[in-house]
């Protein structure tokens, strides 16, 4: 009886394939890929296109299990192990062609009771699934850096031609692909967040911050994208809520970013809503909710609980340009946290995302001290400059030109983002930014601060420096506001003139 299971095993067809490190195939046997010397490996099947990136990982061995492929007209599964090699030898592919013991696995597992074959093969069916699901987001986690390389060189090379002369449709082209790679870069950080979450490779970074300053920043944000779309954003937060809390900062605004964002996206007109209460709350810890209503489209009932699953879309439908991972890292960075998420919704009336997260309360609760003084008696200083430059050698070269103002406090940024966090945390004279500022660049960052609800941060003045100074950048920056234009290189002469004459302009109202 035995024997009739061990003899399929006896019979194991194998062929090995020795490659380049192009994936040219230098010798082969002549069994499952017959006449194939000489050819590309991928133009053998397209499951071997993947793989060609793992060729530069010398001395490796990589295994697939039960993959199946159609093989001149005939179905196989295969069993592949490939072996990468050093400069002095070929990579080798190993294939087993294992149809036989596959078939045998199936037809043991036939012989038991329906309810144990049911089990059986769901376990089974599970184990592969998990096998090729792993391989897959340790694939792409891997190669995280390749897959966003690309992309980070297509916005250098965007930003470079936007500080060139450009006509009026040239730079409208220009900002048609700005935006369609940078959804590229959202639905592709979303895929290789999703990807280290499902290796465990997923990490949470702790630190001391201003909770209500951060979900402050996020109003802002939000509140002017709202306006772009002809929507209203109203807030309130629960004065209970902890001002210093710790815990994963990013995470958070990444959880509450995504559901504003869907909501707004979801939302033709009405109304989106944020509210942050605070639900328990003892001596050095408390639990908050956070929920974000909107006034939308709405989600069919019997689709609730799929909405939270990867690439899953409303009505399967692609109208609004979305890979269907919002959802779904939302509530794999919940769950991440120990946190809660519930959806609640109709047709035609909207939604109701709620997130539930305890946080670790800051036994120090007073304020952070300001980053940078220039002014040695810091009792008589009334100008407080906000310096946005990426550069070290810049900022030294314009903290030495403003240190020849009298009374002055200088607080040095390095992007757009931290431009807006310090407006909302202080009260500022000036800004003094320079347009090539990364992540949100000097033009986005005025345009939000023009747009700001926030107190009177909309009226402060700016000025702005430019890498590459045109007549037509600068007419730009005056349509949008901006109190005075400097271009490089530095006159130091003029900008110190600049500078003093709007702080006392400024003074004088």
């Amino acid at each position: 009886m035995l024997e009739n299971y061990t003899i399929p095993y006896k019979e194991i067809t194998n062929q090995i394939l020795l490659i380049s490190d192009e994936g040219i195939i230098l010798d082969a046997q002549s069994i499952l890929f017959k006449n194939c010397i000489g050819k590309s490996i991928k133009s053998l099947h397209p499951f071997f296109e993947s793989l060609l990136d793992l060729l530069p990982q010398k001395n490796k061995t990589f295994n697939f299990e039960c993959i199946n492929l159609d093989i001149d007209g005939v179905n196989y599964t295969i069993d592949t192990v490939l072996h990468t090699s050093d400069k002095k030898k070929p990579s080798a592919f190993v294939f087993q062609e294992l149809t036989k013991q596959y078939i045998l696995h199936q037809k043991a597992a036939q012989k038991r009771n329906v309810s144990e074959i049911k089990s059986q093969l769901l376990d089974y069916n599970n184990i592969i699934l998990q096998e090729k699901e792993a391989f897959k987001n340790n694939f792409i986690a891997n190669f995280s850096h390749e897959i966003k390389m690309p992309i980070n060189n297509i916005n250098g090379f965007i930003s470079l031609l936007e500080n060139t002369n450009l006509e009026q449709n040239q730079r409208y082209n220009l900002n048609v692909i700005k935006n369609t790679n940078d959804k590229l870069k959202t639905m592709v950080n979303d895929i290789i967040d999703i990807s280290k979450i499902e290796i465990d490779r997923f990490s949470i970074l702790t630190t001391r911050y201003n909770l209500l300053e951060e979900l402050n920043i996020i109003i802002a944000i939000y509140t002017l994208k709202c306006k772009e779309k002809g929507l209203t954003l109203k807030y309130s937060i629960d004065p209970e809520c902890p001002k210093y809390v710790i815990a994963d900062k990013y995470r958070l605004a990444q959880i509450v970013n995504n559901l504003i964002g869907n909501a707004i996206k979801f939302t033709p007109t009405g109304t989106i809503e944020l509210k942050a209460k605070c639900v328990t709350k003892t001596s050095d810890s408390a639990t908050l909710m956070f929920s974000i209503k909107d006034t939308g489209i709405g989600i069919d009932t019997a689709q609730i609980d799929s909405i939270f699953n990867s690439f899953h879309q409303v009505n399967n439908s692609m109208v609004n340009n979305g890979a269907g991972l919002g959802l779904a890292i939302t509530k794999k960075l919940v769950l991440a946290l120990d946190g809660e998420i519930k959806a609640e919704s109709k047709i035609g009336k909207g939604s109701i995302f709620s997130v539930t997260l305890d946080f670790k309360i800051a036994p120090n609760q007073k304020e952070d001290k300001l980053i940078t003084k220039i002014s040695k008696d810091t009792a008589k200083n009334e100008i407080k400059i906000l310096l946005a430059e990426p550069l070290r050698s810049n900022q030294e070269k314009l903290l030495e030109i403003i240190s020849k103002l009298k009374n002055c406090d200088v607080v040095i940024v390095e992007n757009g983002d931290q431009v807006i966090e310090e407006l909302y945390k202080s009260t500022f004279n000036l800004v003094l930014l320079n347009l090539k500022l990364p992540k949100m660049d000097g033009m986005d960052t005025t345009r939000y601060i023009r747009h700001s609800d926030y107190k009177d941060i909309n009226k402060i003045p700016i000025v702005v420096i430019s890498e590459n100074p045109s007549k037509e950048e600068e007419n730009d920056c005056k349509q949008r506001s901006v109190n005075s234009y400097i271009g490089k290189p530095f006159d130091k002469a003029e900008i110190l003139r600049k500078l003093k004459y709007i702080i006392q302009k400024k003074q004088a109202i």
